[in-house]
């Protein structure tokens, strides 16, 4: 799994949050419409980079599958090698949420230079959790789907190279 799928979702979450507190600062029409317009658009955004984390992660484990056959045969548990995957998944999904909020500094920075009069962004420093688990749950799904069928297979499956 890429860290840059994680961190559009983050900076997507931040940004979409960024802009609901800010709405509520300085509300107009003419604001309020743009500013709907875009957390549509945002929305839209977020679902197929929250599709393409699962998607990928799902995949990665997927070619991963003579290696868990591998870890099978020295004995190793289906909890353990879950236990292996949740963990890689999160650390890879932290480094994906820092970036996402350098992103979202980013897209603040943008949106105050391009879009003053429409739109106002606030920084809230406590959906930056809440962001971590949003985006930890595409990918650690897409990890466990992916676990479940690789184990399906067996272990001499798993190993035959004609896969």
């Amino acid at each position: 799994m890429k860290i840059l799928p994680v961190g559009i979702e983050v900076s997507i979450i931040l940004t979409l949050a960024g802009i609901q507190r800010g709405m509520g600062a300085h509300s107009s029409l003419a604001r309020l419409n743009f500013g709907i317009y875009v957390s549509v658009l945002l929305l839209f955004a977020f679902a197929v980079s929250f599709l393409f984390a699962t998607i990928g992660q799902y995949s990665e484990v997927l070619e991963r599958t003579q290696e868990i056959g591998i870890l099978r045969v020295l004995g190793a548990s289906s909890a353990y090698i879950l236990n292996l995957l949740s963990q890689e998944t999160l650390i890879v999904t932290l480094l994906g949420t820092l970036v996402g909020i350098a992103m979202a500094y980013g897209a603040k920075w943008l949106i105050g230079f391009a879009f003053a009069d429409y739109l106002t962004f606030a920084t809230v420093y406590k959906w930056w959790p809440v962001a971590y688990a949003i985006s930890s749950v595409g990918p650690l799904s897409g990890a466990i789907f992916a676990l479940r069928r690789s184990l399906k297979h067996g272990v001499i499956q798993a190993l035959s190279p004609e896969e």
